[in-house]
């Protein structure tokens, strides 16, 4: 009989490294059949609600003050050069948002989870204009980020715009298209500066996408791995280059108990908002500065 290339202690790490990765595949799969019937809440929207009000005076506080402007010039000196530095050589920084809930205040999300994320990139040798241009252009998003496969502008006012984007999110064995309808106005401050922020109005979760059975299911009744969606956009023109910071907070149901308890399960669910807004940020990087051939 042939023997293991791998020391008994590898082979050991290995076998228990492969039950973990089907313990999570069959969890997740349980996940993408089990909770088919997730319904929004009023006390959930409540708490949204509440929490929203407090990031957006968040917010327009650090908007209306000229020397913060960017979440990261409130933050300690010492994460703020961090972060910097990191920028410089050319990486993507993402943190989880912190002091949004008041310290005196007792909240909780009955029956759901918000998922409150903010990164940052800096783009070399792009102008804010050019930048926005970008943005604006609705209609063109689909291809140029992984999540959205159909966009469409629908309207535009002034620096209000109003879009549609079918929108695909995937983890393991879940996967989940969406039709949205979301709204986002523009400010200027001066001509260095900018921001944005966008609302998602309307999200239906899909029922067997791309057949010809696709249907929408009644918004706020379905599986609830996203039911409210708010994104905040920070931009700062920086000598040739721009800053750009991106800040989303949205609200799924809660964990499933079948599969709270198991080790590392929950954490690599509450991952994908994370991660899209991480994508993001990439797809912006790599489509506004190209990398140089080789």
């Amino acid at each position: 009989m042939a023997q293991s290339p791998y020391p008994i202690a590898r082979q050991s790490c290995i076998h228990r490294a492969c039950m973990r990765a089907a313990i999570a595949s069959i969890a997740l799969f349980a996940l993408g059949r089990t909770v088919l019937a997730a319904e929004l809440q009023t006390e959930t929207v409540k708490a949204w609600d509440r929490y929203i009000q407090w990031a957006n005076a968040k917010v327009q506080r650090e908007l209306s003050d000229p020397k913060v402007f960017l979440i990261q010039n409130s933050l300690h000196p010492d994460e703020k050069a961090s972060i910097q530095k990191s920028l410089v050589s050319g990486k993507i920084e993402v943190r989880r948002m912190k002091g949004v809930v008041p310290a005196s205040a007792a909240f909780e999300v009955p029956s759901g989870e918000i998922h409150h994320w903010w990164g940052t990139v800096l783009l070399r040798n792009v102008s804010l204009a050019r930048l926005l241009h970008f943005l604006q252009d609705y209609d063109h998003h689909a291809g140029r980020f992984p999540d959205v496969e159909r966009s469409r502008l629908i309207s535009k006012e002034g620096n209000r715009y109003k879009f549609f984007f079918r929108l695909t999110r995937s983890k393991a064995f879940v996967t989940a298209y969406y039709s949205t309808e979301q709204t986002c106005i523009y400010e200027l401050y001066g001509s260095t500066r900018a921001s944005s922020r966008s609302t998602a109005t309307r999200i239906a979760e899909l029922d067997d996408p791309g057949t010809a059975s696709e249907r929408e299911k009644p918004p706020g009744n379905d599986r609830g791995f996203l039911w409210r969606l708010v994104s905040w956009w920070r931009f700062e023109q920086r000598g040739p280059d721009v800053l750009v910071e991106l800040e989303s907070a949205s609200l799924s149901r809660d964990i499933p108990s079948v599969i709270r308890f198991m080790p590392g399960i929950s954490n690599y669910i509450r991952s994908t908002p994370r991660e899209t807004l991480e994508s993001v940020l990439v797809s912006i990087r790599d489509f506004m500065v190209p990398k140089a051939p080789n």
